[in-house]
């Protein structure tokens, strides 16, 4: 699946959230560290020190949250400045985008989709594409982002002859595809990628082993780009059942498939924007936003509430 951002969920979602979201659990950390803690503990002659450290330091959460309700209050202020003011007054919290349009995107808005009220149309700029390969190869692969890579892993499977079950997006369970063998009602294999920029450590492999144990499927297949590190995910996977792939074994599989087969999955994956990232949690095409410290993958959705996001190097 995507990246994952590094950062504190909690804060950032504070930040975004209104000010008065921080002041409340400013004052109800106050109040719950400097009374009702203390209170609950008094009755237990062991924990009456507790219950003091409690009430002395109650003014610690308080100011952390107080401090977070304050950057978001400004950082509010700041985009309603850079905004500017509409007609009429009202301040429009606004974005100001970078996009990357689906073809024919442009020629077919309508003056009904530019007026939105809340939406400016983004400013738009071309990626370089890439040259479309003339047969598989690691290098190849790479040219797909990380959704484009999942499905070329479905279209093999089904190019084995497979059945196979998906995830369209959102929260993949710890796998990406399910197969079944024509005429069985039982999978066979559960399958799980990644495309990510830095080799797989043991965890996500677990993950995957978790799935077969509790769907009781006796084989796994793992597929990363970029492979594995650390002999703990090795050790675990021969224990579990796990065929691990790394990129040039991925291209290996691929090139042992009949030559029209290969040809059919080439044209296939890379059709169409196969570059843009896609957003994880509503299956759309991702836009480049802008910020101080540079761009960012940001979904198109994001004045309906999603706030995924992919570093640009994605």
């Amino acid at each position: 699946m995507g990246r994952r951002k590094r950062q504190s969920p909690l804060s950032e979602a504070l930040l975004d959230a209104p000010w008065w979201v921080s002041a409340a659990l400013a004052f109800a950390s106050y109040i719950g560290f400097h009374a009702i803690l203390p209170a609950s503990l008094a009755s237990n002659p062991f924990l009456i020190g507790l219950a003091m450290v409690s009430r002395s330091l109650a003014w610690v959460p308080a100011a952390i949250f107080g401090f977070l309700g304050l950057l978001a209050y400004l950082r509010a202020r700041k985009r309603q400045t850079q905004a500017g003011r509409v007609p009429g007054g009202a301040e429009r919290r606004e974005r100001t985008l970078r996009a990357v349009p689906d073809p024919g995107s442009l020629a077919n808005k309508t003056p009904k989709a530019k007026d939105r009220i809340g939406e400016t149309p983004p400013v738009v700029h071309q990626m370089a594409p890439s040259a479309i390969p003339e047969d598989w190869s690691l290098d190849a692969l790479r040219q797909l982002e990380w959704k484009r890579f999942e499905t070329l892993c479905v279209w093999y499977y089904e190019a084995m002859g497979f059945a196979v079950k998906t995830v369209p997006h959102g929260a993949d369970g710890g796998i990406d595809a399910t197969l079944y063998k024509d005429g069985l009602p039982a999978p066979i294999a559960v399958v799980q990628c990644k495309a990510w920029r830095s080799p797989v450590r043991v965890e996500p492999v677990r993950a995957l082993g978790g799935v077969m144990h509790s769907n009781k499927v006796k084989r796994g297949v793992f597929w990363s780009l970029t492979g594995y590190i650390g002999q703990p995910v090795q050790t675990y996977a021969a224990e579990a059942g796990i065929q691990l792939l790394d990129g040039p074994a991925i291209v290996e599989r691929i090139r042992a498939l009949d030559a029209d087969k290969q040809i059919k999955l080439l044209a296939r994956a890379f059709e169409g924007d196969y570059q843009t990232p896609t957003c994880a949690a509503c299956g759309v095409k991702m836009v480049e936003r802008q910020r101080r410290d540079g761009s960012f993958w940001g979904c198109r959705n994001y004045s309906k509430g999603c706030r995924f996001k992919l570093a640009r190097a994605a």
